[in-house]
């Protein structure tokens, strides 16, 4: 078991995974990461090609049609 702490980034806050934790479950800086949360427990799962591509066409939906939806939304 690894034990680490969370820390301020900006407004954020951040948790330090060690290296040898990262490479444990094939993890490298910069890997697009999903977060759930069950049972009050929080799991880090890495995204799967498919997964980075949906939240691309989600990210690019939300930029081109921000207005739009900030009309629908009052």
């Amino acid at each position: 078991m690894h034990t680490t702490q969370l820390t301020k980034v900006g407004n954020s806050t951040a948790i330090i995974i060690p290296r040898d934790v990262l490479t444990e479950v094939r993890l490298d800086r910069g890997d697009e990461v999903t977060l759930l949360v069950r049972d009050g427990r929080i799991e880090i799962v890495k995204c799967n090609d498919d997964c980075s591509k949906a939240m691309g066409a989600g990210r690019a939906f939300s930029t081109r049609y921000r207005r739009a939806m900030a009309v629908l939304a009052k």
